[in-house]
């Protein structure tokens, strides 16, 4: 467990750097639709994470933590579940601006709802988060023994998602391999030495940026091994030279910038995307604009080029394939995974639950997200896996910089590893802030009884312990209480509390509270 000063030099870490919104959620509300009724599970969820930071959420079994997830990443099963309405932002791309468009829904009754699909607009959509989904967020799952493919080796369900994103910045590393010169070697045998201390994370870089992730091991063994620069320099070449090239440079340069194509392509839908929802028919022009002009001086190159491709890409195809393997590899390494050879042909059911929770991080890693979404990921593994897989985390989060959502019910673990934390309630965020500030100085009366149920020596007395409880139990969000959802539990209910929701305010920088006992604004 991280001490109190720990913690604030963590906070105070976090603060100097980088302020910007990676992620933002605004008014998010999700229902399902039952034969039972409506099932209100998300009501106007608001939240935002900062690159590189920590955020947690937290709150007991059926507050909506997972759904909020599921609705981040448009995973929502569809029927029954539904993202009504809101804003959901991934470095600055709203995912849902063409909500109005995917469906028609008319609520007759609660128990009669007749939803009428766009298919055309559903497909558009779907390609545009098949471009956001892995590459700028991904997910840990819950459950990985349901979540990983039990059909496919592990290694297969980590290359396919390198494969799917990443093949541009493989055919530029394969480049890079190829053009590696005695000057380079010198410039990164130089920074080793002058930067011992960061050995480790160089090399990592370096070997990835020029595909030789297969040779890293051996690379570190040589600075372990010899002192003299001229030596480790002669050894790290003689070593690239051993080996084995598969494909000429020009069939790879060819290839890259095939796939540069390709991402351009792909980038200027999603621009023409954003720029709908906008309505700013000048921007919708300009890009369109971009687009026939890169269409019209290299698309006849490139679509030969793809016909080509299946019939003499197969080498080309072979590298990547084999350089997707070495990062594959190098990924189960990070995440503490014994012997990754064997991992890679592994089927799930052959692997403990640690070890899959382990292969559900690694692909999640695979296409560099700069968002990590991990969804209770230490359930149902034991005490020292669970310190295992939080340290990984941390560590991961120091290592690439990601932003990561932790989502769990355990305060412990909330405080050991998050900057900011929010509290949920029935669908709702109560409470938001900084952790130190919250589990010091806690506002709602939710937050007050779940840090009044955690043990603490102080409780104890000569009949035991003596632990503080909420009354009541988790409201039916089919028909949730009216006004503020917690005031049927709550000690401090006035009566605006039954007719009115409290809007969540700020009360301070980075502290917000839903609760009339702070302020008297009503959400609308």
């Amino acid at each position: 467990m991280y001490s109190i000063q720990n913690l604030e030099d963590e906070r105070n870490k976090n603060k100097a750097a980088n302020e910007e919104d990676y992620l933002k959620v605004t008014d998010l509300v999700t229902n399902f639709y039952t034969s039972r009724g409506i099932v209100k599970a998300l009501d106007k969820i608001n939240f935002s994470i900062r690159r590189g930071e920590i955020f947690g959420m937290v709150g007991e079994s059926g507050c909506g933590k997972s759904v909020t997830a599921l609705s981040i990443m448009d995973l929502v099963q569809d029927p029954p579940g539904r993202v009504v309405s809101g804003r959901v932002e991934i470095d600055g791309f709203n995912i849902f601006s063409d909500i109005k468009d995917l469906a028609r829904i008319r609520v007759k009754s609660e128990t009669e709802v007749k939803i009428k699909r766009n298919k055309r607009a559903i497909k558009k959509h779907n390609f545009m988060l098949s471009k956001i989904r892995g590459k700028k967020a991904g997910m840990i799952f819950q459950e990985p023994s349901l979540a990983l493919n039990p059909v496919l080796r592990a290694g297969d369900q980590i290359t396919e998602n390198i494969l799917l994103h990443n093949k541009k910045a493989i055919a530029d590393s394969l480049i890079n391999r190829a053009n590696l010169s005695l000057d380079d070697v010198k410039l990164v045998v130089d920074e080793v030495l002058n930067n011992k201390g960061e050995t480790k994370s160089i090399l990592n870089n370096w070997c990835r940026k020029n595909a030789l992730v297969d040779l890293e091991t051996q690379i570190n063994s040589i600075f372990k091994n010899y002192t003299d620069p001229k030596e480790i320099e002669n050894e790290i070449v003689s070593l690239i030279k051993g080996g084995i090239t598969l494909v000429d440079k020009s069939s790879l340069i060819e290839a890259r910038d095939y796939y540069d194509y390709r991402e351009k392509m792909e980038s200027f839908e999603i621009k023409r995307f954003a720029a709908t929802e906008e309505n700013d028919r000048e921007l919708i022009r300009s890009i369109e604009a971009e687009e026939v002009k890169l269409r019209t001086t290299s698309g006849a190159r490139f679509r030969s080029y793809s016909l080509r491709r299946i019939f003499t890409g197969k080498k080309v195809e072979k590298a990547f394939k084999m350089e997707a393997n070495r990062r594959a590899k190098e990924l189960l390494s990070l995440v503490s995974l014994p012997d990754p050879e064997r991992i890679m042909k592994s089927y799930p059911h052959e692997l403990s639950g640690g070890m899959q929770q382990r292969l559900m991080i690694a692909i999640a890693l695979a296409s560099d997200p700069k968002l990590l979404i991990a969804d209770e990921p230490t359930t149902a593994l034991d005490v020292t896996t669970q310190a295992q897989i939080l340290k990984l985390l941390r560590n991961l989060n120091q290592l690439v910089g990601a932003s990561i959502l932790f989502i769990t019910h355990d305060l412990a673990v909330i405080a050991e590893m998050c900057n900011r934390v929010a509290v949920m309630y029935a669908g709702s965020i109560v409470e938001q802030g900084d952790v130190l500030d919250i589990f010091d100085s806690p506002k709602h009366p939710y937050t007050v009884g779940l840090l009044g149920a955690i043990p603490t020596p102080q409780v104890k007395t000569d009949a035991g312990i003596n632990l503080h409880t909420i009354p009541g139990s988790v409201p039916n969000l089919i028909t949730p209480p009216s006004g503020c959802r917690f005031h049927p539990r709550c000690s401090f209910a006035m009566e605006i509390c039954s007719k009115s929701k409290p809007k969540l305010v700020e009360l301070e920088a980075q502290r917000k509270v839903a609760c009339f006992l702070y302020s008297s604004e009503v959400e609308e």
